[in-house]
């Protein structure tokens, strides 16, 4: 996103050194005004992020072959009630799961979706999935279950039941719905 800060001209110096070492430049007021005229369908944007992440990650649950879903806003997950205080009205639309096969599958399942984009960036208004192997160096970051491979989907605002089939058919495709 981004955001602006005030203050004394020596704070604002150290900041400004700072967030350029660390953070990188600031961005360019073409960016800012984009970020802007985008802030005004945000609210609309979150809720059908929140609702699509839900969907999906209850329809996910019912699937043999998903070994996992790690969603907040299932009620299955460790965290919901937390979640359900702190993350009101929704739970987002970032979620993870695992499938019930060998890496090679996990691949073909991500190459066999059609609308759900292959991409390592996540908060897109369209669907990404990122699969993160289980020799993927950030393994130890994880709780056990996820170290033998999981997706991440950053559930877009495209409808639901789109999202759903593309799933579907992917998982029919490796023999695994």
């Amino acid at each position: 996103m981004g955001g602006s800060i005030s203050g004394k001209k020596e704070y604002l110096d150290e900041i400004r050194q700072q967030a350029q070492v660390n953070v990188g430049a600031v961005i360019s007021p073409f960016n800012a005004w984009l970020i802007m005229r985008g802030s005004t369908t945000l609210g609309l944007r979150m809720e059908q992020h929140n609702k699509n992440g839900l969907e999906i990650a209850k329809h996910l649950e019912t699937i043999d072959s998903v070994k996992f879903v790690s969603y907040p806003g299932l009620k299955s997950h460790e965290g919901y009630e937390i979640a359900k205080f702190q993350m009101s009205p929704g739970f987002g639309g970032v979620l993870s799961f695992a499938l019930d096969c060998d890496h090679d599958t996990y691949n073909q399942f991500v190459d066999n979706l059609n609308l759900i984009t292959s991409a390592v960036s996540l908060g897109h208004d369209e669907s990404l999935v990122v699969f993160i192997g289980e020799e993927d160096e950030r393994q130890y970051l994880y709780p056990e279950k996820f170290n033998d491979g999981f997706l991440r989907l950053s559930v877009g605002i495209e409808d639901s039941n789109d999202l759903i089939n593309d799933i579907n058919q992917a998982l029919d495709i490796v023999g695994l719905f």
